[in-house]
């Protein structure tokens, strides 16, 4: 598969093509994946009476453009770190489904653990300078999700290799899933409710952080840590609906 000829590529290329490859790819995910969010979120979903935006008041002045250069600094770090996959991974892809299987439920574990736990020591008296620049983003739009300060960025980028000194995983599953986190990162600072007549309680909504209760996090700060789910915020009490 050329996909398989580009990842193999990849981990015996030069450290430098290695970065500009790796950037290119993250820079692709978010460009794509925010103008996306904007389109459906500003125009096609609202002309068709498809959920609801959640914050109806325009972001303030100057703020997409801050976003997006924050973005592309996030990339450019994100391409970075990723040379960090190289000594870790195993091979391309999982031996088999059920490996495969394993890997997936082992990051969604680790991952809940990990983003809920730094997002919370972002909030301590040592960080919080470096998170304020995600907080600079009230009213959230589809760039906000990567508009962080550089420190942030390497924290976030070191989930995949944190993870991989203890779960080994192809480079491949390494690509899919950091990428997969880029996307959903995206969808849940999009200021858009798709299902605003799902009940509070639905068991969806109770579980997942999706883009109403992610917005809390923005207007109070100290409530709904969690990434991609809810459930730690659940066991410590910092959940607010």
């Amino acid at each position: 598969m050329w996909i398989n000829a580009i990842l193999e590529y990849w981990l015996s290329s030069p450290w430098p093509i290695a970065i500009v490859i790796a950037t290119a790819v993250h820079l692709t995910i978010y460009l794509v994946g925010a103008g996306t969010g904007t389109l459906l979120t500003t125009k096609l979903w609202p002309r068709f009476n498809i959920g609801r935006t959640l914050d109806p008041t325009p972001p303030r002045a100057g703020q997409l453009r801050e976003e997006f250069r924050a973005g592309l600094v996030t990339c450019l770090i994100f391409g970075i770190v990723t040379l960090l996959y190289r000594p870790l991974c195993h091979g391309v892809w999982p031996g088999s489904w059920g490996q495969g299987l394993f890997q997936l439920l082992a990051f969604s574990v680790f991952n809940n653990l990990y983003t809920y736990s730094t997002h919370r020591l972002l909030h301590s008296r040592a960080l919080i300078r470096y998170h304020r620049v995600h907080h600079r983003s009230v009213r959230l739009t589809p760039w906000s999700g990567y508009s962080v300060h550089p420190v942030e960025a390497l924290i976030i980028g070191a989930t995949l290799p944190v993870f991989m000194l203890f779960v080994p995983i192809g480079i491949g599953a390494a690509f899919f899933l950091h990428d997969l986190g880029m996307l959903y990162t995206t969808c849940i600072h999009c200021n858009y409710e798709l299902m605003p007549s799902w009940p509070a309680r639905h068991w969806l909504k109770r579980l997942i952080d999706d883009p109403a209760f992610h917005r809390v996090h923005h207007t109070q700060g100290n409530v709904n840590y969690g990434f991609p789910s809810r459930v730690l915020d659940r066991v410590f009490r910092t959940n607010k609906e």
